[in-house]
């Protein structure tokens, strides 16, 4: 029997399931042509506003503090998001040195959204064996904190839509 390596680098004992080298590995999606792509459309929005921008001056001076408190939430939010795509840089980095076997990387400070996971792989001697409620509760620790991250982009949504809809009833007024 051909001796093989588990995802952990740790040899497997003879009564676990091996791995065929020749199976695909999937690739980790990077959150940077995320953020590149929210700037880009930030680009465009920006590109659009400067084109309407005497007819846009025109309008914010008809109710500046309200108006100004819509503009800071807004760029509250998009500061937000884009730290909410780039603070996953960390756990896909975590990943692919796990992939790679890197030997410093429990070594270093466990990542926020994986720091279960982390902890899980981080007993050498023992043989890594995740039942199928093991699994399902690390990946909903996993989900519970992205939820945490993504309620407050909610939040600062629902906020924007309702300035929005006050700036345009006491515009009607």
């Amino acid at each position: 029997m051909q001796d093989h390596k588990s995802l952990s680098g740790r040899k497997p004992a003879a009564d676990s399931v091996q791995l065929d080298e020749a199976l695909p590995v999937a690739v980790i999606t990077r959150p940077l042509p995320y953020a590149l792509r929210m700037l880009a459309f930030l680009a465009v929005v920006g590109i659009v506003g400067a084109l309407l921008h005497e007819q846009a001056y025109h309008f914010f001076l008809r109710n500046p503090p309200l108006n100004a408190l819509i503009l800071s939430v807004l760029g509250l939010g998009i500061a937000l998001s884009f730290r909410a795509v780039l603070s996953l840089d960390p756990e896909a980095n975590w990943i692919e040195r796990f992939r790679e076997n890197d030997p410093g990387l429990f070594g270093d400070a466990p990542t926020e959204l994986l720091g279960s996971l982390a902890a899980m792989l981080r007993q050498p001697t023992q043989r890594l064996t995740l039942s199928a409620t093991g699994m399902r509760s690390v990946l909903d620790g996993v989900d519970s904190r992205l939820d945490e991250r993504r309620e407050t982009l909610r939040y600062m949504i629902a906020l924007l839509i309702f300035l929005g809809l006050l700036g345009t009833f006491w515009g009607l007024l």
